[in-house]
């Protein structure tokens, strides 16, 4: 009576597939030094490493609402939007450090604003190119798994990642340095 796990493999990869995870943490973990050491802060790093789980929120829910199967392929666009959603923050909260640096008479909204209106072209560009670099793999259908499982994590993550720079990423305005020195 009941039930009873015996032997197999269930679930995944066991440790190969718990160590990938760990991974994405390294690199998660690498980025917020690498930010540290660019903004002279430890504050603003956090608030733009904190734009990585959100578009991994668009990664999952691409593949949940498009009822997709997450396989390496999703795990590599985890990896890949990583690398890709810091970027914006980081061009924005730069650029915002050198507007409060060099024009001291802008308040912190201004400051920040102006920083979005700089930077707002690149981003959108490399969001919009990294999109469209990934549409012939989801053309491409189905039989090719990995890629198609690649794309549609990546351009689902992308497209939330905007979300996250629009709205998570002015909390930069609210708490602005936290410098190491």
């Amino acid at each position: 009576m009941g039930y009873r796990l015996e032997g197999g493999n269930y679930g995944g990869g066991g440790y190969k597939e718990a160590r990938q995870y760990w991974l994405i943490g390294v690199v998660i973990l690498i980025i917020f030094f690498i930010g540290s050491v660019l903004l002279e802060s430890l504050k603003q790093p956090f608030l733009v490493v904190f734009l990585v789980p959100v578009s991994f929120i668009g990664v999952f829910l691409t593949f949940y609402l498009f009822e997709l199967r997450f396989d390496q392929g999703g795990y590599a666009s985890l990896i890949l939007l990583s690398g890709i959603t810091v970027n914006s923050g980081f061009y924005i909260v730069n650029d915002y450090n050198n507007h409060r640096k060099w024009k001291k008479e802008f308040a912190p909204w201004k400051a920040y604003l102006k920083a979005v209106q700089n930077k707002i072209g690149p981003i959108i560009l490399t969001i919009f190119s990294t999109v469209a670099g990934m549409v012939p793999f989801l053309i491409d259908g189905k039989e090719q798994v990995f890629w198609f499982a690649l794309a549609a994590g990546t351009i689902g993550g992308l497209v939330f990642s905007l979300l996250g720079v629009f709205l998570f990423l002015p909390f930069i305005v609210k708490y602005p340095s936290g410098k190491l020195r």
